[in-house]
């Protein structure tokens, strides 16, 4: 009996790294494929939160401007003024600016505008800087994109002069308003690039009634 071991010759030798490197290919292929998904749609998450939050924000600010008693408009849409010609919004909302002036005059409609300081707040501390009527130092707030693709809603003084500024939101790439009767309705233009360097866009749109 021949008792000589077979031994591998170099031809099968390459065949069979060839063939090991190839699965490692495929193999590595899909999991590459699959990391890239992951950071995909956690990216489409992160842009839809972003999406999310302004939304709500703006929404709710924007649904409290309107119209005075006399029918004049308290907002002004700047079409195709800002960053990448987005739009730029100026308002004015119905605020309680001392401690004792009825909210609403004797027709029921509201007795001063003006802007809020912060978001959110709702009271005399954040309305007005002396706490009296006859001189409302927070006169508007604005909403705008800046060059780097942040909302920022500022609040502005009577002369349009910049009290106040804070983010609302980044990764915006555009933004527009538009009015249609008693109905606002904004839309905005976002992009989040991924851990796998892809860039992926979206857009939303919002609208609100006024309650003024």
């Amino acid at each position: 009996m021949d008792r000589r071991r077979h031994a591998f010759t170099l031809a099968e030798m390459l065949i069979s790294v060839a063939i090991l490197v190839a699965l490692m290919g495929i193999v590595f292929g899909f999991v590459l494929s699959a990391q890239a998904a992951f950071n995909n749609a956690d990216a489409g998450i992160q842009l839809r939160n972003i999406f999310r939050t302004a939304n709500d924000k703006m929404a709710w600010e924007l649904s409290h401007t309107g119209h005075d008693g006399g029918g004049n408009a308290q907002y002004i849409i700047s079409t195709g003024t800002g960053v990448n010609g987005s739009d730029t919004i100026r308002f004015s909302v119905p605020v309680v600016c001392d401690a004792v002036t009825p909210f609403l005059d004797a027709t029921g409609n509201p007795a001063h505008w003006g802007a809020y300081l912060t978001w959110g707040c709702d009271s005399v501390t954040c309305a007005d800087a002396n706490g009296a009527c006859a001189t409302v130092e927070y006169k508007y707030v604005q909403y705008a994109l800046s060059a780097t693709g942040v909302i920022v809603r500022s609040v502005l003084g009577p002369m349009l002069n910049v009290v106040s500024s804070a983010s609302i939101a980044d990764g915006i790439t555009n933004m527009h308003f538009s009015v249609a009767g008693n109905q606002l309705t904004f839309s905005l233009s976002g992009q989040r690039r991924s851990l796998s360097g892809a860039m992926l866009t979206a857009a939303t749109s919002r609208s609100v009634r006024f309650m003024n």
